[in-house]
């Protein structure tokens, strides 16, 4: 695959000015069950960035170790966990209700198919295929992760 074909619409310093952190970040009492790869780990501290509707949220793993994720048409932070390593933990939730009305007896299970869901995207656009179809030179669709 070339450069070219990667379609990753990376998190950029635009991104982060539209984000909203969060106002009520609770401590979810259970980690979460994936562990990053390195190169999951490297998709996701390139970030996934606003794309379009059909792409529902933005992620970024910063130079720290913390790994947000924020709804890409809001902007407003939901999730926030520590990656040490290869492994995800203190994770918390917005609890605002206002703001994300999610039941933490969810998580982190809802947390984890929405991680699944945005590292999916950057795979797929990586291999030059976006949510409406492959480039004309993308290569084959890239594995499931985890």
């Amino acid at each position: 695959m070339s450069v070219q074909d990667d379609l990753r619409p990376l998190f950029t310093e635009a991104d982060a000015a539209e984000t909203q952190a969060a106002l009520a970040l609770q401590p979810v009492e259970v980690d979460p069950g994936l562990v990053l790869d390195a190169d999951t780990a490297g998709l996701l501290r390139d970030g996934l960035g606003r794309y379009d509707m059909d792409i529902r949220w933005m992620a970024h793993l910063d130079d720290g170790g913390v790994l947000r994720l924020w709804r890409s048409w809001t902007g407003i932070q939901v999730y926030e966990a520590r990656v040490t390593g290869d492994v995800i933990s203190d994770l918390q939730v917005e609890e605002h209700p206002e703001r994300y009305q999610g039941r933490m007896e969810d998580e982190p299970e809802m947390f984890e198919r929405v991680l699944i869901a945005c590292v999916r995207h950057l795979r797929y656009f990586r291999a030059g295929h976006t949510p409406y179809g492959p480039s004309a030179s993308a290569g084959p669709e890239p594995a499931p992760w985890p």
